[in-house]
């Protein structure tokens, strides 16, 4: 015992301070919260939430009911003016003679601008016709006596003129999109082109480029296979769009100037 392990030393009380016995430390009581004071936080958060949630509801009941601007006789008697007077314009473009190059195959074709107010409904389905339902998008379409006479029908909707080789390559090559198994897939690689087109012996984009360019025997085939272009305009937008191309306006044909036109936006 003890005193084997510690000499002559023989109760407790002679052992050296360092070695004896230390009394035990007391912990702190840990704090407790009454049972009721939980109960009344648990419902108070309940009671919050549940106001949270009704406000939020209240909110959106308040803004499907917002009234609509108040507008002056005025506004009507002016949309009814510029409603009426861009019937009376497209009536005139529609009669319109428009000379074309024998060797022009295709045109470019893109939506540059709206109308606030009813749009006549011919040249409504003209544009649906065309894939040009939003501002920005652009179509390559074949030359007819047809199509012709509906591109002076919309022409204050639209601008349009005869490609080049060289901006029928940069569009389907920077913004061409094809639909591939009813997914939006662009046309990034030779493999896809020869996968869709095996049959009709297309095997790179190229060839689709050149269908496009020369109004080739599978040309509608294509068309329908590629979604409109999505272009951004030129830096700064179109200048003066309620004005034809002829007067230095934005809408209507640009004849061989539209190839400029696509090289500001490629």
């Amino acid at each position: 015992g003890i005193n084997a392990e510690y000499g002559d030393f023989t109760t407790l009380s002679d052992l050296p301070h360092h070695t004896k016995m230390s009394d035990p430390v007391e912990q702190p009581a840990l704090k407790t919260v009454p049972t009721a004071l939980l109960r009344k936080r648990r419902q108070l958060n309940k009671e919050r939430v549940a106001k949270a949630v009704e406000k939020k509801l209240l909110n959106k009941k308040k803004a499907g009911k917002a009234k609509a601007p108040f507008k002056r006789a005025e506004y009507f008697v002016n949309e009814n003016y510029r409603s009426s007077m861009n019937i009376k314009r497209i009536g005139r473009l529609k009669h319109q003679v428009v000379k074309i190059p024998e060797s022009v195959n295709i045109f470019f074709v893109m939506r540059i601008a709206t109308v606030r107010g009813p749009m006549p409904q011919d040249v409504r389905k003209i544009l649906q016709s065309l894939r040009l339902n939003e501002l920005n998008n652009a179509v390559i379409v074949q030359r007819s006596d047809k199509m012709v006479k509906n591109l002076s029908m919309v022409e204050p909707y639209i601008t349009w003129g005869y490609p080049s080789m060289r901006s029928v390559h940069g569009l389907v090559f920077k913004y061409g999109y094809g639909d591939v198994k009813g997914e939006k897939s662009a046309l990034s690689s030779n493999l896809l082109i020869e996968n869709t087109f095996s049959e009709q012996g297309l095997l790179c984009i190229e060839d689709i480029v050149k269908q496009l360019f020369e109004a080739g025997p599978h040309f509608s085939l294509i068309t329908k296979f590629m979604y409109p272009f999505k272009l951004t305009p030129p830096k700064g937008g179109f200048r003066r769009v309620a004005t034809s191309f002829k007067q230095n306006g934005a809408w209507g044909n640009r004849a061989e100037k539209i190839n400029a036109l696509v090289r500001k936006m490629l």
